[in-house]
């Protein structure tokens, strides 16, 4: 929505290899609203002036954009986006994100391939591996006893980790743990995403853009 000529081609022609799954529409904020599942928009474009993205709008808005702070993302996650993407993902993690988007899921993915950033941040992480895997695991909505399962946890470690994870963080309830969570960054990422979508019907996913 409302991005130039050479991003929405380039976009276009990085996912083409994937249009099975989505398509690509531009889309001017003063023209028709294309029949579409997402509509990714650009956030500092919302903040600097420009037209802002329709009040009702049909469809479900998502961020995609440079700027993937902790701050900016949580400044569109409190603004009713459907989910936060990062302009640095790759193509084949940016479709499994929408994918999630498109039926329903809350996805943030801040990765901006940075290492050094990375590494640094990670030095000052309050959270183990194993808490960060827990946690992100809670704010994609999955039940204890789901993590349980998926982790080959038992259910007793899996209470021990959210209670180590919310003394670290300062929260004290589940609804707080996945706010904090969305502020951060955290993603419950597959290591091979596009093994890990199913889409039994063939009808694609179009995104306006």
């Amino acid at each position: 929505m409302e991005e130039s000529e050479l991003v929405v081609h380039g976009l276009r022609t990085m996912l083409e290899p994937h249009s099975a799954l989505v398509t690509v529409v531009a889309h001017r904020a003063d023209g028709p609203a294309p029949l579409c599942d997402l509509t990714l928009y650009e956030p500092h474009r919302r903040s600097a002036g420009v037209r802002p993205a329709p009040q009702r709008f049909p469809t479900r808005m998502v961020a995609f954009g440079w700027d993937c702070s902790p701050e900016a993302v949580s400044t569109e996650m409190s603004r009713g986006a459907a989910g936060f993407v990062s302009k640095w993902l790759p193509a084949r993690r940016l479709v499994w994100n929408l994918l999630q988007i498109a039926d329903g899921r809350v996805v943030v993915d801040a990765w901006t391939g940075q290492a050094e950033a990375e590494k640094a941040a990670a030095e000052k992480w309050p959270l183990t591996q194993r808490e960060t895997e827990v946690l992100s695991m809670i704010a994609s909505g999955k039940a204890n006893r789901d993590i349980a399962e998926e982790t080959n946890l038992s259910i007793n470690s899996v209470k021990s980790y959210i209670r180590g994870a919310y003394s670290k963080i300062e929260v004290t309830s589940r609804s707080q743990a996945v706010l904090w969570a969305i502020q951060h960054g955290l993603l419950m990422a597959p290591e091979k995403p596009e093994k890990q979508v199913v889409r039994p019907r063939a009808a694609a996913h179009s995104l306006a853009r």
